[in-house]
């Protein structure tokens, strides 16, 4: 799978528009992470937080959708507005061919287990997070990101099969045009 790297130039109201498909294997996990925080440079105050959320996301996307199946992907985009508004997004492939497909919920970690923190964790470090179909905005393909208005959640009890898109809202100070740049010289 051809890994696509890319920043659209056209700033406006961003401070931020980056996006990325990851071959869809755990070792990928520590490269995503890595993409996030070179992004995220110009945005110290929550570098880290995306840095988890994103390592978070992805490792669920591998470990319960088709996007850790036998060529499978996963799709990362980063949206800053001059706002402070960020916005991430991971988009995984659909239901694993092997399980059967789980709902994304926030529960208490259990301190027996090992693992199980991950939604917990990125719902402390996020203004909202939430998971929707990918079909659940106009235009989101052609922007890099989708529009988290008029789409169908998980909450509304809908049976939805296809690929999902894992999302996290995040507030920056960072809210000035050079953040735009900056970004944008990062990521040539």
């Amino acid at each position: 799978m051809a890994q696509v790297d890319g920043v659209d130039d056209d700033v406006g109201i961003y401070t931020l528009q980056a996006f990325r498909t990851f071959p869809g294997t755990p070792d990928e996990c520590r490269e995503a992470r890595l993409w996030a925080r070179t992004r995220m440079r110009p945005f110290p105050d929550v570098a880290d937080a995306v840095e988890l959320v994103v390592s978070e996301f992805f490792g669920n996307a591998i470990r319960h959708s088709a996007s850790g199946e036998p060529g499978g992907a996963v799709f990362i985009s980063l949206v800053g507005l001059v706002s402070g508004a960020l916005h991430l997004e991971v988009h995984d492939e659909g239901p694993r061919s092997d399980l059967p497909r789980t709902a994304a919920r926030v529960v208490s970690p259990d301190l027996e287990r090992p693992d199980g923190r991950g939604l917990f964790l990125a719902a402390a470090l996020t203004k909202e997070w939430g998971r929707l179909p990918v079909q659940g905005g106009p235009g989101y393909a052609e922007r890099g990101y989708t529009s988290i208005f008029d789409a169908v959640g998980e909450h509304d009890g809908a049976e939805h099969t296809g690929p999902m898109i894992t999302w996290a809202d995040f507030t920056t100070a960072v809210r000035t045009v050079g953040a735009a740049a900056t970004a944008r010289n990062m990521a040539s």
